[in-house]
């Protein structure tokens, strides 16, 4: 049965070297020796035992070095009396026969033995003993010396006698040992004496590795047992300068044997070892070695045959994948998969959150992007080199990054589930080393940009872009144009671009959205908490509900600190200095390709980008995915939050006009939150930072010509437009977007060109200024009524609870009481600094320009709400907005008086401002005006200037005021086809109204439309333009007025003649009429 079982594993080995033999080199490499010549398996091996080899042999082997007499240094005794003319000699060592030299060597490289007795070498190396070739030798009588004759029996028993049955572990230290001997200077060179000592370890060389690969696709050849596992995985992960460790010898002979016919065995071994190293490391992460599992791929990778095996591995990018098996089933996927952002590796560094102080924090965050930043070169590296090996490793490449995006769209989900995605580290891993390929073709002067093909989105792409959100189209539109196929093959670079668009979506900025969104849901467990524990006394006293109540309260504790861990691991990750300028680097090439996309200019070559953008957007942008531009907007929006100071000059040019741009044709991009997205990073931009008080950008948009052309007719623009976004949050998010946009006016309003600016606009394009002038209007009514009405209401819920009254209230009443008092307060808080900047605003645009805040359409609102709110401040109500740390608030009363007066004073200037004044029934008061004068000059402490300025305004508007009540009691009963039908007042300039056919006053229907561009009366759209004058109507008005206060005036002044003759009488008598 054994001698049966032995024939087959020979036969099977004598096929396996006749494969092998023809790939060798050298006169004993043409063919290995048969199955016959070499000795018993190990199974029988103690069968030869009993023969023991004859003396005669024996002696023979001991005899050549007894040859060599070794006296007692021969020079030393001539030593005392040589004159120094010659030096003495040490004898030489007698020639070793290449016999003894190559039976010495082989048993060195193979740690063998052909005597019983000896266990261990000179250095203390166990050896083997070899029973069967021994045999052999005896049986021959031959000497017992290892040759080539009998090396091949002697590798396949001692093998087979493997320590721990590893024959694969011992036959590559041989292998090893063996190639350190020929890389040894005296035998690396060809020729000379030692040309057979070197075709004899070439052939040991040979051997070993022809048995090593025997050892991996035929391990029954060396006897039962038969490993469980690739035997190539724990050598893989060994040092390769160990003797357990693969080398570059061996894998530069395993290459060579690739491309022998007949091998695909030992790529299938191969790429069986990646696939099972792939496996281990899914189970690991950065706490654990995971260094050996990245050496050992990238030793495999260096090789382009093992390469291209490995990406026909069914693991490689398989399609039916599930995206959150990606980072653990796919072949590349364990090793982008390490990050510190898994939660084990997270919860390690930055354990107890809630417990650190900020250095350790920050000390922990810096160990990690160092640890995090080795690692991300090395799969830089590893997807470089299976890129560059060949065309087939490049698809592939290219497909498994395509795999990575375009199943992970989940991931920018309104409600993202995060077991169905992949890791935020495994795509922050993805999107660093896309970064990285870019890198050739990001230069500063962007000199390879025109190999980005603008028509790759329409030969069908890697990258799925068929449910993304487009710039400008809708779906029908932008199905409509990709199914034009473009002709051409996508180059290499415009691959990797959109690939790495892609990347950055679903990579860098979706852990960003999470991060923001982690902090929202930990501050909300941490009150949750609070609450909770807020309730103890309730199950102090009932040992069973108090044992579960402390274990939620740790459950929730845990939650809390596992996010705080993530929380910090992931800000530590992004806020890596390095890889955030390569990602701005690489967005500085996106921005200047939309640029030239949407501009159809040659920028950056073509000089500055000229601005207004064409009135037809070119269709090719506006069917690119909005994560074009949301992407820049993340990530500048991230950087200048977080850390901008390591943005260039350069990037600050280029994200301004990008910013500029499509903020001046806001009708280029659809998606509002886009847009304000924009005007955040200018936000951003202009915060003071170290100690620069503008801010990054601050300096720029002051200085550049570029702004001075287009950021405040652009900034101004998008404040109309806010008014309406189109979310359900529009209401909240315009407030936002004007808050930003003030601080940006504020900022450049140091530079006088845009006031001069800003009078040009007011001048050429008025209705646009006019829009402009009453949103500011708008927005400072309103956030001064809601601020103001909110302190009257804190003032009157504080006196409340103080009451006797409230103690007395019911708990359910008492508590809903508190809530509306703490709703209050936050809508105090929130609406006092909107209205601060909002009147600040107000301050500096009613200085600059008085004339365009009292046009008709403007000038009636602007007084009234003025005047509201002015008797609000100074009036009797100002008793209801004491409250209680009004600090808390940033509530300044004194302050807010002195910004409402400084507006008037603005305006005191204007006639019709002071006339409007004047007309307003409901709020002005001439008591305000004096009691704000006395206010002004105790508390609010204004220069005399101003208070001079103020006493005249109050004197003139009720000199006006008076005026025009008299004329109001002239005129007395207005008919009514002379009346506004919406504020019935008086018309001056009535215009019929196109659809509905109604008569108004031209400034009532003007007010009106800039609120609501439709008919007020039967909702028809409607612009002022078309508005028709009604001159007859005017001309009866203007006569109808003329006549009536002619007519009063005429009794009046007749009245008063006659008034004054009969005083006269009365005072000197009747008069004497008669004559003479």
């Amino acid at each position: 049965m054994a001698d049966s079982t032995l024939s087959d594993a020979d036969k099977i080995r004598q096929k396996r070297l006749a494969k092998l033999g023809g790939g060798a080199q050298g006169s004993n490499a043409s063919a290995l020796p048969t199955p016959t010549s070499a000795p018993a398996q190990p199974s029988p091996a103690p069968a030869p035992l009993p023969a023991v080899a004859p003396p005669s042999p024996q002696p023979e082997k001991k005899k050549a070095p007894t040859q060599i007499k070794i006296r007692p240094r021969p020079a030393s005794p001539p030593k005392r009396e040589r004159d120094g003319a010659e030096r003495p000699r040490s004898r030489q060592r007698e020639p070793e026969s290449l016999e003894t030299w190559q039976d010495r060597n082989l048993r060195a490289i193979l740690r063998v033995t052909l005597l019983s007795e000896e266990a261990t070498d000179a250095h203390g190396h166990a050896l083997l003993f070899l029973p069967g070739t021994r045999g052999d030798l005896v049986e021959n009588k031959a000497p017992l010396q290892l040759s080539l004759d009998v090396l091949e029996g002697a590798i396949t028993e001692a093998a087979g006698n493997a320590p721990g049955g590893k024959p694969f572990e011992y036959l590559l230290a041989c292998f090893k040992r063996v190639s350190r001997g020929i890389r040894g200077t005296k035998y690396a060179g060809g020729g000379g004496p030692d040309e057979a000592k070197r075709d004899v370890l070439k052939e040991a060389r040979r051997l070993c590795m022809s048995y090593c690969l025997f050892a991996v696709t035929l391990p029954e050849m060396f006897g039962e047992h038969v490993p469980a596992t690739n035997p190539l995985v724990d050598h893989l992960l060994a040092d390769p300068e160990c003797d357990l460790g693969i080398c570059t010898d061996f894998l530069d002979e395993v290459s060579v044997c690739m491309g022998v016919e007949g091998c695909e065995s030992i790529s299938d071994a191969l790429v069986g070892a990646a696939e099972d190293l792939s496996g281990r490391l899914a189970g690991l992460d950065m706490n654990c070695d995971y260094q050996s599992h990245v050496r050992g791929l990238m030793n495999l990778i260096r090789y382009p045959k093992i390469v291209d095996a490995m990406t026909q591995s069914a693991q490689w990018a398989p399609p039916d994948i599930e995206p959150q098996d990606i980072e653990t089933k796919t072949l590349l996927g364990p090793f982008f998969r390490l990050s510190p952002m898994q939660p084990e590796v997270s919860q390690s560094y930055f354990s107890a959150p809630k417990t650190r102080d900020r250095n350790f924090i920050s000390s922990a965050q810096n160990a990690i992007r160092l640890t995090l930043r080795n690692h991300q070169l090395l799969l830089f590296q590893i997807a470089k080199s299976v890129a560059s090996s060949s065309a087939q490793s490049k698809e592939a490449m290219l497909n498994w990054f395509a795999l990575c995006v375009n199943k992970n769209h989940k991931k920018r989900a309104m409600r993202v589930d995060y077991k169905t995605v992949s890791g935020d580290g495994f795509m922050v891993n993805v999107t660093v080393a896309l970064d990285q390929l870019c890198e050739p073709f990001m230069d500063a002067s962007f000199s390879k940009i025109d190999k980005i093909d603008v028509d790759y989105l329409r030969r069908s792409p890697r990258v799925d872009i068929s449910d993304e959100t487009k710039i400008n189209a809708d779906q029908k539109a932008a199905d409509e144009f990709y199914a034009r196929p473009a002709s051409g093959a996508n180059g290499f670079t415009s691959e990797i671009f959109f690939l790495t668009v892609a990347a950055h979506h679903y990579g860098t900025e979706a852990a960003q959205a999470r991060m923001a969104t982690m902090r929202k849901s930990v501050k909300r467990y941490e009150q949750d908490l609070e609450a909770f524990e807020a309730d103890r006394h309730k199950y102090i006293n009932d040992p069973r509900y108090l044992a579960r109540y402390e274990e939620q309260v740790s459950r929730i504790k845990k939650q809390i600190d596992d996010m705080w861990s993530t929380i910090h691991a992931t800000n530590g990750v992004l806020l890596d200095d390095l890889n955030q300028a390569r990602s701005m680097q690489f967005m500085r090439l996106v921005i200047v390709w939309l640029l030239r996309l949407a501009s159809r200019q040659n920028l950056p070559t073509s000089g500055e980008l000229r601005l207004p953008l064409p009135a037809d957007e070119p269709e090719v942008f506006a069917c690119l995915p909005e994560y074009f531009l949301e992407d820049i907007v993340d990530n500048f929006k991230f950087i200048t939050g977080n850390m901008p100071h390591i943005m260039t000059p350069q990037q600050c040019d280029e994200i301004v006009q990008i910013c500029v741009a499509f903020l001046r044709n806001t009708e280029y991009v659809k998606n509002p939150g886009v847009k304000s997205g924009l005007v955040t990073i200018l936000f951003y931009g202009v915060q003071p930072m170290y100690n620069n008080k503008r801010g990054l950008l601050g300096d720029l948009l002051i200085g550049s010509p570029f702004a001075h052309k287009h950021l405040l007719h652009a900034l101004m623009k998008f404040y109309i437009e806010a008014e309406s976004t189109g979310t359900h949050t529009q209401f909240f998010d315009k407030f936002n977007i004007r808050f930003e946009i003030f601080q940006v006016i504020k900022c450049i309003w140091a530079n006088t060109m845009y006031r001069e600016s800003l009078a040009k606009e007011a001048a050429v394009n008025t209705d646009f200024f006019v829009q402009f002038v009453n949103m500011i209007v708008n927005d400072v009514t309103f956030v001064l009524d809601e601020s103001l009405s909110s302190f009257a209401r804190i003032h009157e819920l504080s006196k409340e609870l103080a009451s006797a009254a409230f103690a007395a209230l019911a708990e359910e009443q008492r508590k809903e009481k508190l809530e509306l008092l703490e709703d209050q307060k936050g809508k105090a808080k929130s609406y006092m600094q909107l209205t601060r900047e909002s009147m600040e605003t107000l301050i500096l645009f009613t200085e600059t320009l008085p004339d365009a805040f009292t046009m008709p359409e403007i000038v009636q609102r602007l007084a009234d709400m003025l005047d509201y709110n002015l008797d609000i401040m100074v009036g009797a109500k100002r008793t209801g907005l004491r409250v209680a740390n009004a600090a808390e608030y940033k509530f300044d009363p004194r302050a807010l008086l002195t910004d409402i007066v400084k507006v008037f004073i603005n305006l005191a200037g204007k006639a019709r401002f002071v006339q409007a004044i004047a007309k307003d029934g409901r709020s002005y008061k001439p008591a305000n005006f004096a009691g704000a004068a006395r206010l002004m000059q105790s508390k609010v402490y204004m220069s005399p200037a101003e208070i001079l300025l103020w006493t005249d305004l109050g004197l003139r508007v009720a000199e006006v005021k008076a005026a025009e009540e008299e004329e109001e009691a002239d005129l007395g009963e207005v008919p009514d086809e002379f009346l506004d039908p919406l504020l019935a007042d008086l018309m001056t300039d009535p215009v019929l109204l196109p659809t509905s056919r109604q008569v108004v006053d031209r400034s009532t229907i003007r007010s009106h439309l800039l609120s609501d561009p439709c008919d007020p009366f039967n909702r028809a759209p409607l612009r002022i333009e078309e508005v028709v004058e009604d001159a007859g109507l005017r001309g009866r008005i203007e006569a109808w007025r003329r006549g009536r206060l002619e007519g009063v005036r005429r009794e009046r002044r007749e009245r008063a003649a006659a008034a004054a003759a009969a005083a006269e009488v009365a005072e000197g008598g009747p008069m004497d009429t008669s004559e003479g």
